[in-house]
């Protein structure tokens, strides 16, 4: 239902953003103004980057960007940073949740528990601002100290940036580190959002207006993410001057494009209809702003609502109206496309160089890809198994070894019963443009013959499917369960603790602890992820000395044990194998530290 190519990717390049800084400080800005608006704006640390925030609700909820709080995880876009930490005025710390974010919206929803009231912002209106109002921007600019910048709204609908809705555009200074403060007006009330700054521009900074962003922050309140209403899949038009004179009408908004078969389509809705009513009240779109606008006020109703049409259906001088009801519905998760993030999560074969995404909607769209029902190649790495067997990003796997594969589940489940058999070729029926093609995938067993026992913590196990999965590729012989005494190490060649803050339950676990101690003593591979890596501490007798990581919170309880603690992504001492399981990233070089001592072994 969107004009969707208004769909983009310039949101991620926010936190890169640079511009021209402009004089700071707080001349023109009223002291007490200053000392209202001060102690509502927060600074936000993680891992990877960093931005500013505002105080939106005394007991914590703070409003941000969402790729500031974002993670680094390519496979799972809708992982958030693992360690956010908000900064208060007072330079008080908190760690902080993160509630909900988007990226198009540009927007995130954030707690601490400060253990105190806080100072809160005041909203404006941002749907009566007017081009040349006073403003002024407040945040943490490179890394700086707190940073006032002032200037004026010069543009209050901006449409050509590829957002889901207008922004406004000021010449306050907006730099990198002030992504997701606040703009100001003049009485110290919020406008909106602050997103990023034009590249190469003299104080051309963009905002996202505040009304947009409390419209996010009931959603992920309520929902813990945005859920927009659509009725897929139509694409709309303003109905520009010239337009106009050529449709020979006055008012309304086009329909240029209607997926035959979509919901819209089968709603009664046809390409080349003009709408001149929502729900009995008039609508026209002239300009691209009042098109968003119509847009975005129905994409924010409630999934599951009707929504009517009055349609202006024919040529000029014989049009009829039409009357048109639908149901709105959820809109599908978003797709990768270009530089943003999307929303689908990808599953990755890393030993195979593949990885593979559910096809939505939006995905055929995009990349033109053909009704046929199977998974879309998301990764096809040209040095694996993936690429040598010619597979290439954006083929649709139809089938494996003749099994239909219309979903990710059915995929999985036929690509892993062929790797489990370790099938030496592993036919693939592939979808490519208008073509079917066969082609076969060679699997590199490196772990073919070894037997793996994988133990798993009582709860909040971590990254359990990406291990399972790489071993399984691998060809490993795998076996999942919690420590219990019906394992013996004799039947395995490696032991393997899976990592997650459930883990902490395996300290202490006789059985946990005894697995690794015999493993050890067996000159097996013993290896660990992140907070498990805690039991080999407490296990081996001879621990004192042996180099070992884990999370650097827990860097202490190592320590304790005399271990070797050296905070590296991945530890290697002899068959012991230990990682901090921070992301995705350094439990794939765990594994293959595991594979090379595997083969060493051999």
């Amino acid at each position: 239902m969107k004009s969707f190519f208004n769909f983009t990717l310039i949101l991620l390049l926010a936190g890169l953003a640079r511009a021209q800084p402009a004089p700071t400080g707080s001349e023109d800005i009223p002291d007490d103004i200053v000392k209202k608006v001060d102690p509502a704006v927060v600074a936000i640390q993680h891992e990877s980057a960093g931005g500013s925030g505002f105080v939106i609700t005394p007991d914590g909820y703070i409003l941000t960007n969402g790729h500031v709080v974002r993670g680094n995880d390519d496979e799972d876009p809708t992982q958030t940073a693992r360690s956010i930490t908000v900064i208060l005025n007072d330079e008080q710390k908190f760690p902080a949740k993160v509630i909900g974010f988007s990226l198009d919206p540009d927007v995130a929803l954030i707690k601490i528990e400060p253990g105190h009231r806080l100072q809160t912002v005041e909203f404006a209106d941002s749907r009566k601002v007017q081009v040349g109002q006073r403003c002024f921007a407040v945040g943490m600019p490179l890394g700086l100290k707190r940073t006032f910048t002032r200037g004026i709204l010069s543009n209050i609908e901006r449409t050509d940036l590829g957002t889901e809705t207008k922004v406004f555009q000021t010449d306050a200074a907006i730099n990198p580190g002030n992504s997701g403060g606040p703009l100001f007006d003049h009485n110290g009330r919020v406008l909106g959002l602050n997103t990023y700054a034009q590249r190469g521009a003299n104080n051309l900074g963009f905002t996202l207006p505040i009304h947009v962003a409390l419209v996010l922050r009931d959603h992920f309140l309520s929902h813990g993410r945005f859920v927009r209403a659509d009725l897929p899949t139509y694409v709309t038009s303003e109905i520009y001057s010239e337009l106009a004179q050529a449709l020979g009408v006055e008012k309304g908004i086009l329909i240029s494009s209607v997926i035959p078969g979509s919901s819209a389509f089968k709603a009664g809705l046809r390409e080349g209809d003009i709408i001149i009513e929502t729900d009995g009240h008039p609508c026209s779109a002239r300009t691209h702003a009042e098109l968003l606008d119509y847009e975005w006020e129905l994409a924010t109703r409630n999934p599951g609502g009707d929504v009517s049409f009055t349609l202006l259906r024919g040529p000029a001088g014989d049009r009829k109206r039409v009357s048109v009801t639908a149901k709105l519905e959820a809109q599908e998760l978003m797709p990768r496309w270009g530089l943003h993030a999307g929303e689908i999560i990808e599953h990755r074969y890393d030993a195979l160089g593949l990885g593979v995404r559910q096809i939505v909607t939006y995905s055929r769209i995009l990349n033109a890809l053909s009704d046929v029902k199977g998974v879309l190649v998301s990764t096809a790495s040209k040095v694996g198994p993936a690429g040598r067997a010619g597979l290439r990003e954006t083929d649709i796997i139809t089938h494996i070894a003749g099994h239909p594969t219309p979903d990710v589940a059915s995929f999985q489940h036929e690509l892993e019963d062929q790797l489990t058999r370790r099938i030496k070729a592993i036919e693939f029926t592939i979808a490519r443009g208008k073509g079917t093609y066969s082609t076969a995938l060679a699997p590199y067993y490196a772990l073919s013959g070894t037997k793996v026992a994988l133990i798993v913590p009582p709860r909040d196990a971590e990254y359990v499917e990406l291990m399972r999965r790489e071993l399984i590729a691998s060809g490993a012989s795998l076996s999942i369960s919690a420590p219990n005494a019906s394992l013996l190490v004799s039947d395995f060649d490696i032991i393997l603790l899976a990592g997650g803050a459930g883990a902490r339950e395996l300290w202490t676990n006789p059985e946990a602890l005894r697995l690794v101690k015999e493993a050890v003593a067996a000159k097996k591979i013993t290896a660990a992820v992140g907070v498990s890596v805690i039991v080999l501490a407490n296990a081996i007798p001879d621990i004192a000395g042996k180099k070992l990581t884990t999370t650097k919170d827990l860097s202490a309880e190592a320590i304790k044990t005399r271990a070797n603690y050296t905070g590296k992504d991945v530890e290697t001492d002899g068959e012991i194998i230990t990682t901090t399981g921070f992301d995705r990233a350094a439990v794939r070089a765990f594994l293959k530290a595991i594979y090379q001592a595997a083969e060493k072994k051999t």
